[in-house]
């Protein structure tokens, strides 16, 4: 469940570097040409890792890859390394692929836009307090924002149906219901039917309820997108719904609660609004991915309870810890070494801070041969070590967080999380001499 996807990713063009290229342009030969062949690697793994963080194949397969492998090398049978592929590859696609296709190509392009004039549709993706300055149009946009975000509730849905998905694939590939059997503690262990039945009903009933609220809400925006640009009052339920945050905060403020800090992280955290890419499209939001993931942990505990206490435990060893690295950690991780990096004066020369945004910019792999033509004053020499030099740096800011990410969140927790599940069980249901404990 951890992903890393720039959803804040906004076009500014104060910020000192921002390549002029698209996104999803390759990398210069200006740059590959000055480098060796492990650099070259390097440089396509960092690319992929800050390419597009929309409808990207590319982007998908590298996050699913990292999210996957190290669980899938700690994987304690078939089953279980079939359940982890399955969960992975779904929700890398619930994460790059819906919220572009839902969001942007269907509901914005193919039904909303279309209840707007031509000269409104592109505001679509401007955040809703930049709405709210154009007072005159504001009536017609906000419920228009508000009715795609509501139309793409089955992405949150879909994340919390997943893991009965998977105990539903597991029972119908592998016939395992108990999670004991599924990865591999107890050989011997023969299945019971009415555990399989009560499994089964359990996954096909959420998975029901997940599809019957998807439509439900999809209906609902239709009918918003259309006739809520009528009325101020809906109009204003929209703004509220899109950035309660924002709200929270006017409350708080009026009670004499005044912090720069937390109107920042209420306006980022509670916010549905989809996050605006640099080429004006719509992005999966900081705040979406707050509900999509807390949506998934609903779900990862639901389908565990059907399939026994031990499930359960390894979900609340290792679930929370991920939820919270992918909607706080990896953002603050990512900082935090920046911030580190930019003390002890390292990197200056891609290394900048905004004073005003108070936010680190980097510079693009695409930035470094003009910024090393800068730095070496015609001489060629000088100019192949100075691109050496800041492609170095380029590869340590990008790279320590994202193994970081690999190796301690994915890697690590997944080895400890087993290990536990192992060890409980030798210490209670496992052990020949446990008793369960006989009610009164």
């Amino acid at each position: 469940m951890s992903y890393n996807l720039n959803v804040n990713n906004k076009f500014n063009s104060n910020v000192p570097f921002q390549s002029k290229l698209p996104a999803a342009s390759r990398i210069s030969t200006e740059l590959t040409d000055r480098l060796n062949k492990k650099q070259k690697f390097l440089a396509k793994v960092i690319d992929l890792k800050e390419g597009d963080s929309g409808l990207s194949h590319s982007r998908f397969a590298q996050a699913t890859l990292t999210n996957w492998f190290p669980k899938a090398i700690f994987s304690r049978s078939l089953a279980d390394f079939s359940e982890i592929s399955f969960l992975e590859v779904c929700e890398g696609a619930l994460f790059f692929y819906m919220p572009q296709l839902m969001g942007e190509y269907l509901s914005r392009r193919k039904i909303f836009a279309k209840k707007l004039p031509e000269n409104l549709r592109a505001d679509i993706s401007k955040p809703v307090k930049e709405v709210l300055k154009d007072s005159k149009n504001a009536q017609k946009l906000l419920p228009v924002k508000a009715a795609i975000v509501m139309s793409c509730a089955a992405i949150p849905a879909a994340e919390y149906a997943l893991s009965f998905a998977k105990n539903l694939f597991t029972l119908k590939v592998f016939n395992k219901a108990d999670f004991s059997n599924i990865v591999n503690l107890d050989k011997n262990k023969k299945e019971d039917n009415s555990s399989k039945e009560r499994v089964e009903k359990s996954a096909i009933s959420h998975l029901k309820k997940a599809g019957i609220f998807s439509a439900s809400a999809f209906a609902a925006s239709l009918i918003l997108g259309t006739a809520g640009q009528k009325s101020k009052a809906v109009s204003k339920a929209c703004e509220i719904f899109l950035n309660p945050g924002a709200k929270i905060y006017s409350g708080l403020e009026k009670c004499g609660v005044k912090s720069p800090k937390l109107r920042k992280f209420l306006d980022k955290y509670l916010n549905l609004d989809f996050a605006r890419k640099a080429d004006g499209s719509l992005a999966l939001g900081a705040g979406q991915l707050a509900v999509t993931v807390l949506s998934g942990v609903a779900g990862y505990f639901g389908a565990a309870k059907d399939r026994g206490k031990l499930d359960v435990q390894e979900v609340a060893t290792r679930v929370p810890i991920i939820a919270l690295y992918t909607i706080f950690g990896s953002t603050l991780f990512d900082e935090g070494f920046k911030s580190i990096l930019y003390k002890n004066k390292k990197f200056t020369d891609i290394l900048k801070r905004d004073e005003t945004a108070k936010e680190f910019t980097v510079a693009s792999l695409n930035d470094i041969p003009e910024i090393a033509k800068k730095l070496s004053n015609g001489d060629e020499k000088l100019l192949k070590q100075k691109t050496a030099e800041l492609f170095k740096g380029k590869a340590v800011i990008a790279m320590v967080p994202f193994m970081f990410s690999l190796l301690v969140v994915g890697g690590l927790l997944a080895l400890v999380s087993r290990l536990l599940t192992q060890y409980r069980y030798n210490h209670g249901v496992g052990n020949s001499n446990f008793q369960p404990q006989q009610k009164a």
